[in-house]
């Protein structure tokens, strides 16, 4: 594959992701965000990647940076998130709706050129745990938000069927929950990566919510989105990436067992008295997509932890390790 467009490629998820694809072989990758920031892209992969600066809200600046580009493949992954669409609802309409709805039309006019879309959707289009019977929470079940970036998901999933209905170009959704590691700074779901943070960097840490959670290590997550969008796929269909659920304690304890094997004595992590409960599904099925991308990683919880304050006391001893409230 000569050239993928990746929106949103300077965020923790699109960092990761643009790594991944240039690994696999990708010759270039062209990303489109608001700022031409390198800070989370590795200098090894600048000579592959060109930033587009530009608004996904601005339907002319996108059609541009798309046509221009000519990709065999684009991931759509810039979003606006919990919680800031929630104190920000028509901020959040622009970008989560209307700039979905950009990407794909600016997506259409490749025409043949074109072989795979990649939108970036959410555990937040599922309802809550009990909604749903079963061990697992499969992909058919019927829909729930409990917010509107969760509405705005299902909105753009919505979007990306009919984009392959018209087009025929192989199209994926790919919801995921909460994504941990290095980079993970912003949104709801970023608490136990500050947690992380704050266990290296001995600052005492509680987490604001708790029950069960559905985590991703952020290298499998740029890996489910490269794979997604280069690995052989017909059709249209929405996958939960892989993950493990666990209960929010023994997440606190699995943080506790990897500090003390990396030297970290008493982290100061736990749960906030106050902590309520997780508001998006867990239990996500992912025997969908391990048969349909047989090669998307799934990094155990002690693996990810473990890898993930190697990275963060080397950022801690270079003094560019910070937590992000």
């Amino acid at each position: 594959m000569t050239t993928v467009f990746v929106s949103g490629p300077t965020g923790c998820i699109g960092a990761a992701t643009v790594g991944h694809l240039l690994d696999e072989g990708v010759q270039r990758v062209v990303g489109f965000s608001r700022r031409e920031d390198f800070s989370r892209i590795p200098a090894r992969y600048h000579d592959r990647i060109q930033l587009v600066q530009g608004d996904i809200t601005d339907a002319d600046q996108v059609h541009e940076a798309v046509s221009a580009a000519a990709p065999s493949a684009v991931i759509h992954l810039a979003a606006f998130q919990t919680p800031d669409c929630q104190a920000r609802p028509m901020e959040g309409l622009a970008v989560n709706v209307a700039g979905t709805l950009n990407m794909f039309r600016a997506a259409r006019q490749l025409g043949d050129g074109l072989r795979r879309f990649v939108f970036a959707s959410s555990a937040a289009v599922y309802g809550p745990r009990g909604l749903y019977d079963g061990d697992s929470v499969g992909v058919d079940v019927p829909f729930g938000p409990p917010n509107l970036y969760g509405y705005w998901k299902v909105a753009g999933e919505g979007m990306a069927q009919a984009f392959h209905a018209e087009t025929g170009v192989a199209t994926i959704s790919l919801r995921l929950a909460t994504t941990y590691g290095p980079g993970r700074d912003q949104g709801l779901t970023s608490a136990p990566t500050t947690a992380i943070k704050a266990a290296v960097l001995g600052v005492p840490f509680r987490l604001p919510y708790q029950g069960r959670e559905h985590f991703h290590y952020v290298d499998d997550v740029g890996a489910g989105f490269s794979l997604a969008a280069i690995d052989p796929f017909e059709g249209c269909r929405a996958f939960n990436l892989r993950g493990q659920t666990v209960a929010t304690e023994l997440f606190v304890e699995k943080i506790r067992g990897a500090c003390d094997a990396a030297g970290i004595n008493d982290p100061g992590v736990g749960i906030a008295p106050e902590a309520t409960s997780m508001p998006f599904v867990c239990d996500l099925d992912d025997s969908e997509t391990v048969v349909a991308f047989p090669r998307m990683p799934l990094t155990s919880l002690e693996d990810g932890l473990a890898e993930s304050i190697r990275r963060f006391q080397a950022m801690a001893a270079d003094g560019t390790l910070e937590i992000t409230r």
